[in-house]
């Protein structure tokens, strides 16, 4: 099926090849059915095609490659879904037994992991060489992207940024919300951070950034296994 061009088909072998889950682990034929399934613009493949650029993975690293995989896959939706819910594929999947289904859906979760540390990883590259407007742009998207996936690393430093004022208007009630919600997701770091803030902050706008986390939280429920 994935010879014939069956992109979630595609997706399945690079994710055995990836695992070496019932096959020779193989990062270089993993990228080669991820990179197939990627060009029909399957969202979780896209998204992985992305990580192997960014780790260097069966690809050379290349973080222009990577930056560009992974804003395609955020434009087909891949940080608006829950954490597994293809329900269509699911059930095709079925049909050649649940030990495929149960390795693809452990394989997706700790893909989105992989793919929040990923874009955090990208975005410190473009944030370590932010001399201009373009280069801090590109940082904040994809901390915020890797912070949409429950990274808290890329929360800590969205946060900072906030307070700073680097790239983003400076603002103490974001950068509290964002060391908040890092602190939440186990980026312990965060919470010197956020007692810095804390101590000149009037309780009002403590109170508002608290509310603005909890929305976000919400929204954006962290994942099992999210904390950094």
């Amino acid at each position: 099926m994935a010879e014939a061009g069956d992109a979630s088909a595609q997706f399945n072998l690079g994710m055995l090849y990836y695992e070496g889950n019932g096959v020779a682990q193989d990062f270089t034929k993993a990228a080669q059915w991820l990179g197939r399934a990627a060009k029909a613009e399957h969202h979780e493949a896209l998204n992985f095609y992305g990580v192997l650029h960014a780790t260097g993975k069966g690809v050379a690293q290349d973080f222009g490659k990577a930056l560009e995989l992974f804003r395609k896959a955020d434009k087909c939706g891949y940080n608006c879904e829950p954490v597994y819910d293809d329900l269509p594929t699911d059930f095709r999947d079925k049909q050649f037994g649940m030990e495929l289904v149960a390795a693809k859906r452990d394989f997706v979760r700790k893909a989105r992991l992989l793919a929040a540390e990923a874009r955090c990883n990208v975005g410190l590259a473009y944030h370590g060489e932010a001399t201009d407007a373009t280069s801090r742009k590109v940082a904040r998207e994809l901390f915020l992207s890797a912070a949409t996936l429950g990274n808290g690393k890329a929360m800590h430093l969205l946060g900072t940024m906030c307070r700073d004022g680097a790239g983003v208007p400076a603002s103490e009630v974001r950068a509290y919300m964002w060391f908040d919600l890092a602190v939440t997701a186990g980026f312990a770091k965060a919470g010197d951070a956020r007692r810095e803030l804390i101590d000149r902050m009037k309780d009002k706008d403590v109170a508002r950034a608290e509310k603005l986390a909890a929305r976000w939280l919400r929204c954006f429920p962290l994942p099992e296994g999210a904390a950094q």
